[in-house]
């Protein structure tokens, strides 16, 4: 009898931790245990992104260009996490579009494909004797980029001197590296590294 009540209390204890919580990420005690983690998160996210756009801006590379238009070339993610580096860089596109600073083009993409393929499929129908000719985009009708962005994102992880009698803890340092090309000649118009370091224990690795 007594097996079969501490079975049913081990029961109840896995049900009352168990469930879903949704985490409002404007509460700070919702969002303070991410404090100690050692992976990316959302607001590193956020904030890298930030600082990235306000140096570009500030550097008066799209001063330099006429009616600037930015093709997002690869962006790699050279971390020990696997993750989409599109949360990052929707974020900055997010941030450069809204600014009002430069525009994005989904016409083209790293590797050939159209990140927008609706745009070719429209133009592949002017033959379609179903649709409204007038209603397809012309020939001649796309912008070319006159920018493109890439970049790259490493980690680093060190151990750090600790007391003997303290449990060893290390640093993980994040770079997020960005280029900034000018299409016509080449050349880079701005570069930036911007760093996120953390310390704890538990640091991702491979």
């Amino acid at each position: 009898m007594k097996k079969i009540f501490m079975l049913y209390a081990l029961c109840f204890m896995l049900f009352a931790c168990g469930g879903t919580k949704v985490v409002d990420l404007e509460n700070k005690s919702d969002v303070s245990n991410m404090t100690h983690v050692m992976e990316l998160e959302y607001r590193d996210w956020i904030a890298t992104a930030d600082r990235m756009v306000n140096s570009m801006v500030k550097s008066g590379a799209f001063k330099q260009v006429k009616n600037p238009v930015i093709a997002v070339g690869r962006v790699t993610n050279d971390t020990m996490q696997r993750f989409d580096t599109d949360i990052l860089v929707k974020k900055i596109r997010t941030d450069l579009v809204n600014s009002g600073r430069a525009q994005v083009t989904t016409a083209m993409r790293s590797g050939g494909r159209a990140e927008d393929e609706i745009t070719h499929n429209v133009r592949a129908q002017r033959d379609n004797a179903e649709f409204d000719t007038g209603t397809i985009a012309g020939t001649g009708t796309l912008v070319a980029p006159n920018l493109s962005l890439t970049g790259k994102m490493i980690q680093r992880n060190f151990k750090l001197q600790t007391c003997w009698l303290c449990s060893s803890k290390e640093r993980v340092e994040y770079y997020l590296q960005l280029t900034l090309t000018e299409v016509r000649t080449g050349l880079s118009v701005w570069e930036d590294e911007k760093p996120i370091i953390k310390e704890g224990r538990n640091a991702p690795t491979w």
